[in-house]
């Protein structure tokens, strides 16, 4: 039996995992074309015995120090490059200040991560329509990001990669806990500057490892689950009496309901993550919301056959138009609050909900990103990529442009650098995407996309399609394979940075 697996698997090799004689109309459809048991194995060898091609700085690919990802390490000494593989010194331009009136004071900052909130159906150009006419009308008050990116296919990358920019290890940051690498994140650097920290989940923080990150960073209120009193209701239960835990309304109300009660005068950082858009797409009076979504697809300039399409996914879109009203409904509550004038908001999508099929392979990643205070003197739209890896540094560059928060500046570990304004199209940033907690084989750069062997031109609104270029598939994957060296250090107990400044911005 010792031997049945690497023969089968030798076996294997030889049989495509895929189609790749020609791509069908959209990803779902693609993946129909897949040999599942040679897929299975093949990606079974990788993951046990992960290899990196060696790098041939006499070929046509080589790109050299390319000025992207490894910039950070062009601009700083580098003595501890490898105990610390991601520690680099460059931070990132401050480009939002020139959209905000002068900030007297620590804002408050709020994060609302909707759970699989797509682009693909939610604003301007979204190919499937829009089911967000609240945040449609929001981000035309905002600075949106129409090609913004989630570093993960599923939940577990969200808050490493958008509260800590970090690298995700062999199986994400939050499958090491509780000893997860030491970091400076978002919540630390904030809670040394005087901020009180907070996160809001409906569910139970217990699910990947959440809540290990969140006592890592010593986050002041952890609410979930069982952190709701008697009153509020809980999302419906599946015929195996399951429920994710307390719906976004609900989630909402509990938020308020705790800070009408606070008597704390100290600015706040608060991350709310959202759950009843996930499936079984289960909420209540859902009947209410399906005939919302009927209307609204009869009302979109989709075609017939696209219209159809989307009726067969009738209680995903419900659960989206849900959602989007209790975003509606919490924006009102707060514009009553007094607080409300000094609060910055972000949102964005954890990842793109996959059980809506996905129209390419990016297109597991395409989420929106808004950022809407009432101290923006100015809206923007921007076609430019960007991360969640990105958002950080540029919040901080913001904080310390205009309040005088304390930064590291010896150096620090983010994957991003900043997020990108430009307003036509382009691609400045290279960065890894993990699609699950065991499937890393997503690399950008530029306007160019790897998964797995194969290369795609990515185009305008996050569209692409498959090429044939050897030198320039050779190229993302020797800078994949140079990120995947630094990521294969990160284990259990790694520190990203220098003890000095987790003892100065960390939480010890």
């Amino acid at each position: 039996m010792a031997l049945l697996f690497p023969a089968v698997s030798i076996f294997f090799y030889f049989i495509p995992s895929k189609s790749t004689a020609f791509h069908l109309g959209s990803e779902y459809e693609n993946n129909l074309t897949i040999n599942k048991t040679a897929f299975f194995l093949s990606a079974s060898v990788d993951y046990i015995f992960p290899s990196f091609d060696e790098i041939d700085i006499y070929a046509d690919s080589y790109i050299g120090d390319y000025d992207g990802m490894d910039s950070k390490k062009s601009q700083t000494t580098y003595p501890f490059e490898y105990e610390y593989p991601f520690y680099h010194s460059n931070q990132a331009p401050d480009v939002l200040s020139p959209f905000f009136q002068p900030i007297k004071s620590q804002p408050n900052i709020v994060i609302i991560l909707v759970e699989g909130l797509g682009r693909a159906f939610s604003n301007e150009e979204a190919y499937l329509g829009s089911f967000t006419p609240f945040l449609d009308s929001l981000a035309n008050k905002s600075l949106y990001w129409k090609n913004m990116l989630s570093a993960g296919g599923r939940t577990f990358a969200v808050l490493p990669s958008l509260m800590s920019s970090m690298p995700f290890g062999k199986n994400g940051i939050l499958e090491m806990a509780p000893n997860m690498p030491s970091h400076l994140s978002l919540y630390s650097i904030l809670k040394r500057n005087g901020y009180q920290t907070s996160f809001y989940y409906g569910g139970n923080t217990e699910f990947d490892n959440m809540k290990s990150y969140l006592i890592n960073n010593h986050v002041d209120q952890i609410i979930e689950e069982k952190s709701f009193p008697d009153g509020y209701t809980k999302l419906p239960v599946t015929s195996q009496n399951f429920t994710w835990g307390y719906s976004d309304d609900q989630l909402y109300r509990l938020y308020f309901e705790r800070k009408n009660k606070s008597v704390n005068k100290k600015p706040e950082l608060n991350v709310i993550l959202t759950v009843a858009t996930h499936d079984p797409f289960l909420i209540k009076n859902q009947e209410k919301y399906i005939n919302m979504a009927k209307l609204r697809i009869d009302k979109l300039s989709l075609g017939v056959e696209k219209k159809a399409e989307n009726h067969n996914f009738l209680h995903q879109y419900s659960c989206i138009m849900y959602a989007d009203e209790s975003i509606k409904k919490f924006f009102q509550e707060y514009a009553k609050r007094s607080d409300y004038n000094q609060t910055i908001f972000i949102i964005t999508g954890d990842h793109r909900m996959p059980e809506i099929p996905i129209s390419t392979k990016i297109d597991r990643y395409h989420v929106p990103l808004l950022i809407y205070s009432p101290m923006l003197k100015r809206n923007a739209q921007f076609a430019s990529v960007s991360t969640h890896f990105d958002i950080i540094p540029s919040v901080l560059s913001l904080l310390e442009k205009q309040t005088n928060i304390k930064l590291p500046k010896a150096g620090n570990s983010w994957m991003g650098d900043g997020l990108d304004t430009f307003r036509i199209f382009r691609n400045i940033h290279q960065f890894p995407l993990m699609q699950n907690k065991s499937t890393l084989i997503d690399f950008i750069m530029n306007e160019y996309h790897i998964n797995g062997n194969s290369l795609f031109k990515i185009t305008e609104n996050m569209d692409e399609s498959p090429i044939s270029d050897e030198i320039k598939l050779k190229q993302l994957q020797a800078e994949f394979n140079r990120f995947k060296e630094k990521n294969a250090k990160v284990k259990p107990g790694f520190k990203l940075v220098p003890d000095s400044l987790i003892s100065r911005y960390g939480i010890n």
